[in-house]
């Protein structure tokens, strides 16, 4: 008799609609695939506290298992994962393969995944035109001023404001994975240049000029707006510190949609107070929640919002459509998309 092919799917059901549906689609690719249940979450404070090493400062956060995950984790030989524990070879000595329910998988990494021979892959792209659709939704509100339309109606006063052109500016984007991608062509529609740093600087017809990492400074004094849209590791680390915002356009707006720890939040907010930028949209802060005592909160124009930039259907759907493809690799013995190369930095 065959062994079966164990797979956990580890997040909670309420998270997905269509959990249901997902589940039996996954069953449906092999005979031999048996699904395991059994929702493993960590705080975000944990997960963001993961994300850079050292990790000894949040390992008391860690949830302690239960016998239930433990029997779970014990039995799997690839799961469908937004966290994992510590050490996760000690409580799953049968994983082979992990898929990360989100593109951002700094946090797995330190499960001791590349010291235990346990493959990565993301989902990444799953939720790249979401949020590249809110970048555009907070610049064009900077731009087209609409904080303050929305305050002078609530006044009952007519007034009129007026916005400034998109057209003909100049975006930069820091990062060229799928989401800046798809914000660069977004950017086309609007009529803007587009200027991009990322690891390599082999061009791209999606921008009207590509430079390797050591031209980030002159990027930014170039552009009216930045996207940071970066993987999580210490290479990038507060990239946007008290240099990088200096060597912004005086008047510029900085949008970050990739990971909090990017940024020197002190020095964002001492840009933002001196007039040095225009604005700055951030989605995502290095800490999770953000305490109401940061000093983000009352820094001068700033967008915050709570990690939601994607739509959750939409993700699920993808994310799964991602997991499933990569599920008939694994059990095929094919290659496996978005794998991820633990070996390697990552940069922009």
């Amino acid at each position: 008799m065959t062994d079966p092919l164990v797979v956990g799917v580890l997040y909670p059901d309420e998270w997905n609609l269509d959990f249901d549906r997902h589940l039996a689609e996954l069953a449906a690719i092999d005979p031999r695939i048996e699904i395991v249940l059994e929702p493993y979450e960590e705080s975000r404070e944990l997960r963001s506290g993961r994300g850079v090493p050292p990790y000894d400062a949040v390992r008391h956060l860690a949830p302690s298992l239960t016998a239930a995950q433990r029997r779970a984790f014990a039995r799997i030989e690839c799961c469908l994962t937004l966290d994992l524990p510590f050490d996760v070879a000690a409580v799953a000595p049968r994983l082979r393969w992990v898929q990360a329910l989100a593109a951002g998988v700094a946090h797995l990494t330190s499960a001791g995944l590349r010291e235990a021979g346990i493959r990565l892959t993301n989902a990444s792209g799953a939720n790249a035109t979401s949020i590249a659709e809110f970048v555009f939704a907070r610049i064009l509100g900077e731009f087209k001023r609409t904080r303050r339309l929305d305050t002078i109606q609530q006044q009952r006063r007519w007034h009129p404001v007026f916005g400034q052109n998109l057209a003909g500016s100049t975006i930069g984007l820091v990062g060229f994975g799928p989401i800046n991608q798809a914000v660069a062509r977004r950017a086309r529609s609007f009529e803007l240049d587009v200027i991009v740093v990322r690891h390599s600087a082999a061009g791209s017809d999606l921008a009207d000029e590509v430079l390797g990492p050591d031209g980030l400074h002159d990027m930014l004094g170039r552009c009216d707006i930045v996207v940071a849209a970066v993987p999580e590791s210490p290479e990038t680390h507060e990239l946007f510190d008290a240099s990088a915002f200096a060597a912004m356009q005086d008047g510029s707006m900085f949008v970050n949609v990739g990971r909090g720890s990017l940024v020197d939040e002190p020095a964002l907010v001492a840009a933002l107070r001196s007039g040095k930028l225009r604005a700055a949209a951030l989605d995502v802060t290095a800490v999770e929640p953000l305490p109401e005592n940061s000093p983000l909160w009352d820094a001068p124009n700033i967008y915050i919002s709570a990690h939601c930039s994607t739509e959750p259907t939409r993700f699920f759907e993808s994310a799964h459509r991602v997991f499933a493809d990569n599920l008939a690799r694994y059990v095929a013995g094919e290659p496996l998309l978005n794998e991820i190369d633990l070996l390697a930095d990552e940069t922009p």
